[in-house]
Formats: C-alpha cells, sequence, structure tokens
C-alpha cells in the first residue's frame, strides 16, 4: 500500500482549516448572545402565556400576545441568516471535498475498464503491474440510463497475499462481483465480472493498483466497528467533525470568560 503520512497532516489541517472557517463565519455572521437572549423572551413570554390561558386572563393573554410579535420579526431573520449560513456552508464543504480529491497522490494510478456483457455476465479485464505487492480492490459500478444504480467490489492480491484490507464500496443496488482468480503474477490480467441488478445498460470496473488512503485508528468505531478509515474524504469528514467540537467548545469558553468580565 502506498500511502504518505504527508498527505495525511495535508488533509488532518484541510479539514481543521475547513472547520476553522466554518465557526468563524458563523461567529461572525450571528449575534449568538441575541439570539439566546430572543429564544430566552419567548421561552419565557410561552410559559407566562400558559398560566394566563389557565387562569383565563384574556387580558394578559393579549399583551403577551402582542410581546411575541414584536419579537417573531427579528427571530425570523436570525432563523432565515442562518439557513443562508447552513446553504453557504454546504458549497464551502464541497469545495473542499473536492481539493481533498484532487490532491490524493493514490488516484494517479487507477485503472478504468469498460465492461462488457457476454451471456448474461458483464466482464472486463485489467491488467496488473507495478511495484505494490499485496491486495488490489476493484470497484464495480453499474449504470442505467446514466445514472448510478448500484456500486460493488472485491479483492485480489498481486504477487502477495499479505497486508491490510481495502474497504469495499457497497451503494444502491447489491450485486455480486468476482475475479477470476486469487493471487496473479506481475504481467498477468485479472478478469473481473458482476452481475448487476436488472435495467442495467453500462457497468465500469476500477482498480485501485494496491495504492489507497488509510489511517490505523488506536480504537474502533462503534457503529462502522472498523479501526481504519479507508477514504481521505471520510477522514476529512472526522477530522472535521472533532475539530469543530473542540473550536464550538472554545468559542463557549471564550464567550463565557466574557461575560463574566462584563458582570465583575
Amino acid at each position: 500500500m502506498n500511502i504518505t503520512a504527508d498527505f495525511i497532516i495535508i488533509v488532518t489541517l484541510i479539514a481543521i482549516l475547513y472547520a476553522g472557517l466554518v465557526r468563524y463565519l458563523q461567529f461572525k455572521t450571528i449575534d449568538r448572545n441575541r439570539m439566546k437572549g430572543i429564544q430566552k423572551e419567548l421561552n419565557a413570554i410561552n410559559k407566562e402565556y400558559l398560566q394566563a390561558m389557565k387562569a383565563k386572563n384574556e387580558k394578559r393573554t393579549e399583551e403577551l400576545q402582542k410581546e411575541q410579535q414584536k419579537l417573531m420579526p427579528e427571530f425570523n431573520k436570525m432563523m432565515m441568516s442562518q439557513m443562508k449560513m447552513m446553504v453557504f456552508i454546504i458549497v464551502i464543504f464541497l469545495g473542499f471535498m473536492w481539493v481533498v480529491g484532487q490532491l490524493d497522490p493514490n488516484t494517479v494510478d487507477d485503472v478504468e475498464v469498460e465492461f462488457t456483457l457476454v451471456d448474461g455476465e458483464w466482464c472486463g479485464e485489467i491488467p496488473l503491474s507495478g511495484e505494490y505487492r499485496g491486495p488490489w480492490l476493484f470497484q464495480v459500478t453499474a449504470y442505467s440510463g446514466g445514472g448510478e444504480k448500484g456500486q460493488n467490489g472485491t479483492i485480489a492480491y498481486y504477487e502477495n497475499e499479505a497486508g491490510i484490507l481495502p474497504t469495499v464500496v457497497n451503494k444502491g443496488d447489491r450485486f455480486p462481483v468476482w475475479s477470476d482468480k486469487r493471487v496473479y503474477s506481475e504481467g498477468e490480467t485479472a478478469l473481473i465480472c458482476a452481475l448487476p441488478p436488472a435495467g442495467t445498460d453500462r457497468v465500469v470496473g476500477k482498480t485501485n493498483s494496491g495504492t489507497w488512503f488509510m489511517v490505523e485508528l488506536p480504537f474502533t468505531l462503534p457503529i462502522f466497528n472498523t479501526s481504519v478509515i479507508n477514504e481521505a474524504y471520510w477522514w476529512f469528514i472526522a477530522v472535521s467533525i472533532v475539530a469543530g467540537i473542540v473550536l464550538s467548545l472554545a468559542m463557549r469558553q471564550f464567550d463565557g470568560g466574557k461575560d463574566g468580565k462584563k458582570k465583575g
């Protein structure tokens, strides 16, 4: 497997930069203290409104309704501002993901092959060569009418059966994928076949040529039951989430410290 520590560091820094940029934009464009203040006022009004309703105090309920109506335009404006910011953040996220994909050094040797339909099976021949011995991932994608219908893959070995296995991606309609051999020698061609779901009109096979992004974690992720992250974009997402949480906690501490000084 070919993966450099430098690229892991680069993706980590990009993720931290993204998390910091998002928190900065949220901090600058949204008055969090005012938002909390309005929410606190509205909650107090709603609580008192219910009490007034139970007491059948019509005069007080009308007064509370007017107070609520005064606050709602400002509250709605802030909520709309948050929604616009979320759209902007999604665009930024997609941009950062694109950058991570473009910088990934492990995709330059990927080989893609159009499969051919023969006797009900879609097959393609992928030549094996290069210096990276060990497990190779063969990922197969089925299309229908130009849209992706499903994705699955298989793993075969080039020269050496040792090594940590890459992750096979399963998406959409599942279907079997297999290779004609388990272990290949240098210069051989791997025959990869699949039985994609009904309605498939195009099948594309791709191999990572034995190189892929991988980070071994010191613990097992509970939901995914794995201690290995095999894709650069998953590492980017994981680091950005952790960095976002840390930055949010730091910002709360900072705001708390400012409020304490003001009260003092």
